[in-house]
């Protein structure tokens, strides 16, 4: 257990908002001579009331440059962009603190070399559901930028803002048995000797941000408004597949409905049903590649500019009044007669997102102006049913490479309480590897009674006992990480404050809920993610993780770490890296040549190993 005061650690590394405002300040002129209009100021000027598709509604309604620090104009100071909600910073008072932070954050990024401007932006809301356009506005700006202030390296995301959902259909040549329609209906069955061509739409990324960072793409070419229904064909034609297709000897159709997604389409498909025939075009592809990005050896949209989001709208929950005591704690809560309910009722709370916030950057600032603690300065790996990564931790620096401390390699049948203890563990770089969706990962089956003790105060989960709802970890006894699981080791300071970073490889650890159906202003939409626990529930700073269910993990990542890169860097380099092969079986084949498209980062992509 430990109760460390955050205020008191973090002390070291804060100075006051006039030191900020006197280090980012700009300097007087030195002539009478009026300043001329900043660039980035005449940019967001025009992209005030953006309305891309001029239906009347802009996708971009309002911008406002907060500050800017830095010499705009050095070519050795990349810009760092920060966008952060309008809304955040339209509760009077209540967001004094963050407007406050956030200047120390542009601080902090002059002081390490960049340029910084924080900016306000409000965005489309309300029907219609059109998430990927509005990205596509906010993609025009970002283009604006890099040209009128070069270079432009990173867009930090600090509040809620829409995802970009990634649907791709791939000529995918598999060997497996399978049963299909032939052409007088009758099944015909397949052998697994027999290769067929799989043509299916499926979502690959819930959270797709190389369309925000690859600025010189076809990404408003592959955009799919909707609703709209993308057509499936599984084919066989005998023992192969010929390159242009023909007449079948069985074959499936379907079909896949969605709105507002981008559609990756990677080979063309076309049916004939009088002919019972599928004729295919292998060469129908890359469509959202640039020129430049299709003559790689592995054709892969290439992001310019790295993105990372601070999102904790949907971690910002709180159970219904009636759930606590007087001091905001969890109790017994009596259900009156005839009340069936099995659990509190949940509803955001806007104080405790700014809350959320103020502690990020607080320990973001520590982290980047204190000292490391030689003790922090360690890998560490935690891992359930999917291989240790202590291995790949340790090539992010030569200091590593023979590290071997007891307990820093968390594997075999990890539970919550091992979870735990080897989160107190200090540790400046971890991973995280168990099978994950949305919500959560899975670990061990747990002592629940134990982690209880271990909290040394109530659980923020409740389960019916009887006529009464009682604070309760037993749903999490399965080895469930989730929201409340973290939410109940932050609030009762369960584990240090010392900060660290993330790579998660968990499936769809990045995965929005409710991406697939939802508009990014649904109540819904992001609700106890996964992702956005860990990052605000935990003194994690940043994340790297993948929003589809596949193997992978970012190559060359420690590496690029040791070599100096930011997280967000690092993420770019796995794109050029995928990009450079020169053979589609060194990145997955045609299915898996555009895995990088399933990572992003969660948290601040410009940090980088101290």
């Amino acid at each position: 257990m430990h109760r460390t005061s955050q205020a008191t650690w973090l002390a070291a590394g804060l100075v006051t908002l006039t030191a900020v405002l006197a280090q980012s300040a700009p300097t007087s002129p030195t002539t009478s001579t009026p300043p001329a209009t900043p660039p980035l100021a005449a940019v967001l000027a025009a992209f005030a009331g953006f309305d891309l598709d001029r239906d009347g509604r802009p996708e971009i309604r309002t911008l406002e440059l907060l500050h800017e620090a830095g010499r705009p104009g050095t070519p050795s100071a990349p810009l760092v962009l920060v966008i952060v909600e309008a809304r955040l910073l339209a509760a009077g008072p209540a967001s004094a603190p963050l407007r406050e932070r956030l200047l120390r954050f542009a601080a902090d990024l002059v002081a390490e070399g960049h340029r910084a401007a924080v900016v306000a932006a409000a965005v489309h809301t309300g029907p219609d559901h059109q998430d990927g356009r509005t990205l596509l506005a906010l993609r025009r700006l970002l283009q604006a930028v890099h040209r009128d202030s070069p270079p432009l390296a990173h867009l930090v995301l600090v509040g809620h803002f829409p995802d970009a959902l990634l649907v791709r259909t791939c000529n995918w040549r598999r060997n497996e048995p399978l049963e299909l329609p032939g052409p007088d209906g009758v099944p015909v069955k397949v052998e697994p000797k027999t290769t067929n061509v799989r043509c299916v739409p499926e979502f690959v990324a819930h959270r797709c941000d190389v369309v925000l960072g690859d600025l010189d793409g076809g990404w408003e070419q592959v955009y799919v408004p909707g609703p709209s229904v993308l057509p499936a064909v599984t084919a066989v034609y005998g023992d192969s597949v010929p390159d242009p297709g023909g007449r079948c000897v069985a074959l499936h159709t379907g079909e896949l409905r969605v709105t507002d997604v981008f559609h990756v389409r990677d080979g063309a498909a076309t049916l004939d049903r009088e002919a019972f025939a599928v004729a295919l075009d292998p060469a129908d592809r890359d469509h959202e590649c640039s020129p430049t990005d299709r003559t790689l050896g592995n054709p892969l949209a290439q992001p310019e500019v790295a993105i990372s989001r601070l999102d904790a709208r949907g971690v910002a929950w709180s159970p219904e009044p009636a759930a606590l005591d007087a001091d905001g704690r969890p109790r017994r809560m009596p259900l009156g007669a005839g009340d069936a309910r099995q659990d509190v009722g949940w509803r955001p709370d806007p104080a405790l997102e700014l809350r959320l916030y103020a502690e990020y950057f607080d320990r973001n600032h520590a982290y980047r102006t204190a000292p490391l603690p030689a003790a922090h300065d360690k890998p560490a790996s935690a891992a359930h049913g999917l291989g240790s990564g202590f291995g790949v931790l340790r090539a992010a620096k030569p200091a590593w490479r023979e590290f071997a401390e007891p307990g820093y390699d968390q594997a075999g049948a990890t539970d919550l309480l091992a979870l735990a203890a080897w989160q107190q563990r200090p540790a400046v770089l971890r991973t995280l590897r168990a099978h994950s969706d949305p919500f959560g990962a899975e670990f061990a089956r747990t002592d629940v009674n134990a982690l209880e003790r271990l909290l040394c105060g109530p659980p923020w989960r409740w389960r019916r006992d009887g006529d009464a709802l009682v604070p309760s970890l037993q749903a999490n006894g399965g080895g469930r990480a989730d929201f409340w699981y973290y939410r109940s080791l932050h609030e009762n300071r369960a584990l240090p404050p010392w900060p660290y970073l993330l790579l998660h490889t968990g499936c769809e650890a990045l995965s929005p809920p409710g991406a697939c159906e939802l508009p990014f202003d649904d109540p819904a939409y992001g609700r106890f993610a996964h992702a956005e626990s860990i990052l605000f529930f935990t003194p994690c700073l940043v994340m790297v993780g993948r929003a589809k269910v596949f193997y992978d993990e970012p190559r060359g990542f420690a590496e690029a770490l040791a070599a100096g890169a930011a997280f967000g860097e690092a993420w770019r380099r796995y794109f050029a890296i995928e990009a450079a092969a020169t053979n589609w079986d060194e990145v997955g084949g045609d299915i898996g040549r555009k895995r990088a498209c399933f990572w992003s980062v969660a948290g601040d992509g410009t940090l980088r190993l101290r």
